[in-house]
């Protein structure tokens, strides 16, 4: 699924102040480490992060936040009671052999997540927690086995790899390649996407990246209203504020129409941190990011990225070209490695 993840309700944005061609190509250091191979593996595991001030700063919860954040955390026991058991129809998606471990899933950070998605208010954080433990124990999204799913990755239409300047995971996206048209399947797949980046964070990163490439964006390889509106529907209530930017590169002019069209289908907050590139704008003053607050949607590429770990074909110095043999050997191994610890805490509780 191509989706520009993460619209929301607003004003009309303005087409972009550059050209719709793509920018040459930035020239490559010789003793870059990321020179061209065809069998790159991709990145997952992100560097050791030397300096906490890069990373965005996730807001804490208010007092009145922080009682029901307690309350919650008190009734922890009661949440995950009487669980459901696989849904049949899952069970044809899943590894029925992966523990479901929703104790190690129900973190303070996932409770505190849930608790500012839902404006602090209790009966609604409870209800939407209790709803995901249920989704989570009746679908199993860690489990999603990856021949399942396979069929999604193999042009490299959207994929996990790498980190942006902040050390969350960028998952990219280039509808250009579009090779499927199931819906669910598409949806599956990132959500298997999604459940990866997680498990890959570094302490205090909560939220992904999203580098979409609308720059051969068209309404004939364009998501449908109704997938966006299911897939936003898994993401807000299953996954709450774990979008920290979706980023459009260079959107044309009929794209910015069909974002004016689908973005009163999503919430204000959520459309705050959509933001559109065009690659040739310089950074923003005095190396001042406009990541968080901007209360533009343009936004230069260093704003986001070090072009030297971001993608060629999303304006970056990185020649990354994608390789399915090299991902999905990297995706297989990545799924067996949980498989083998879950099991394993499973076993020594």
């Amino acid at each position: 699924m191509r989706s520009i993840f993460g619209f929301g309700k607003a004003e009309e944005v303005p087409a972009s102040p550059g050209t719709s061609e793509k920018v040459a190509d930035s020239p490559k250091p010789a003793d870059s480490p990321h020179a061209a191979d065809p069998g790159m593996p991709p990145i997952f595991d992100c560097p050791p992060v030397t300096d906490p001030s890069t990373l965005q700063e996730i807001k804490p919860l208010s007092d009145d936040e922080k009682k029901v954040f307690d309350r919650i955390k008190a009734e922890v026991p009661e949440l995950i009671k009487d669980l459901p058991p696989v849904d049949p129809e899952a069970l044809q998606f899943i590894d029925p052999e992966m523990p479901l471990d929703i104790e190690g899933w129900l973190t303070d950070e996932c409770i505190a997540r849930y608790v500012r998605a839902r404006k602090g208010v209790y009966e609604d954080t409870k209800k939407a927690l209790r709803k995901t433990i249920e989704w989570r124990a009746s679908t199993r999204p860690h489990a999603i086995r990856p021949d399942v799913v396979e069929i999604e990755s193999q042009t490299g239409k959207a994929y996990f790899n790498g980190f942006d300047k902040f050390s969350r995971p960028v998952i990219y996206m280039y509808n250009h390649r579009e090779n499927t048209k199931g819906a669910d399947n598409q949806i599956r797949w990132i959500i298997y996407i999604l459940e990866n980046c997680i498990r890959h964070m570094a302490p205090g990163v909560e939220k992904v990246t999203l580098a979409i490439d609308a720059t051969s964006w068209g309404f004939s390889n364009s998501v449908s209203i109704g997938t966006a509106k299911k897939f936003l529907d898994v993401l807000g209530n299953h996954y709450p504020e774990r979008l920290g930017r979706a980023v459009i590169f260079q959107p044309p002019r009929f794209f910015v129409g069909f974002y004016n069209l689908v973005s009163p289908f999503i919430d204000p907050v959520t459309k705050a941190k959509v933001a559109f590139v065009n690659p040739s704008a310089a950074p923003s003053a005095q190396g001042q990011t406009q990541d968080s607050n901007s209360s533009s949607p343009w936004i230069a590429v260093e704003d986001c990225f070090d072009r030297e770990l971001l993608e060629k074909d999303c304006y970056g110095n990185w020649a990354f070209q994608y390789n399915h043999t090299a991902y999905w050997t990297a995706i297989e191994a990545e799924f067996a490695q949980l498989k083998s610890s879950l099991l394993a805490k499973q076993t020594q509780n």
